[in-house]
């Protein structure tokens, strides 16, 4: 019996917790970084260090952002498809434009609407 828990805790080792970026404003919600240097625009502050860190912090994590669903042209009840033989989301924006392009490339605009889901 004791050489099976002995075996389990060596199978099972405790993760080291993964510690939380350092508060800077080079991630920041509210910093933009300047590409001459690497100091940060900062909304309250203005042109600040990017290791300096103030009260209003808000942590930014780019990976995060990059995951979150954009609405994208083709999802619009405005775009309008037009069939093509290579690319399945062809067509142009009823409301803004009238040259034809790839909705599924194109982000949506202030005007989306997210097209209704049919249901047959």
């Amino acid at each position: 019996m004791k050489k099976n828990t002995q075996k389990l805790k060596t199978k099972i080792k405790p993760q080291i917790a993964a510690k939380p970026p350092k508060r800077s404003c080079a991630n920041c919600l509210k910093g933009i970084r300047l590409g001459i240097t690497n100091d940060v625009l900062c909304r309250d502050k203005g042109i600040v260090s990017s290791d300096y860190c103030c009260s209003a912090h808000r942590f930014f994590v780019f990976d995060e952002y990059k995951k979150t669903d954009f609405p994208i042209c083709a999802d619009c009840e405005f775009f309008v498809f037009h069939p093509h033989e290579h690319i399945p989301a062809y067509g142009v924006c009823d409301l803004f434009s009238v040259r034809k392009c790839d909705g599924s490339v194109k982000k949506a605009c202030s005007k989306f609407v997210r097209r209704k889901s049919n249901t047959a």
